[in-house]
């Protein structure tokens, strides 16, 4: 998991997914209340209204979610890669790191 703080107070899930799905492109599925799976090739899961799941393709394999927290004036994003073994890996050095350079604008 990484963690990126920014100084935006009240920031909502449906900014961060507005802000992904524009940064990302067409090739995405970005789904607020879902999360990865920590079992390989497996579909999103229910999560909390401040998680969102970003996936490629079909996004089984290749997939993140970010968990915002709030904390008075900043803001933190927590974004875990999905997969179990390689495909952390593999998801780490990709789709995390769109995610990071997207969020920390």
């Amino acid at each position: 998991m990484s963690t990126i703080t920014v100084r935006r107070p009240g920031v909502t899930s449906h900014d961060v997914a507005e802000q992904l799905r524009t940064g990302l492109g067409d090739g995405y599925h970005v789904i607020p209340g879902m999360r990865t799976a920590r079992r390989p090739l497996a579909k999103p899961q229910p999560a909390t209204d401040d998680t969102i799941y970003v996936g490629k393709g079909s996004g089984r394999l290749f997939c993140a979610h970010v968990t915002i927290v709030r904390h008075g004036a900043e803001t933190e994003f927590q974004v875990v890669p999905g997969g179990l073994g390689w495909e952390t890996v593999v998801n780490s050095l990709g789709i995390v790191r769109r995610i990071q350079g997207l969020l920390a604008d």
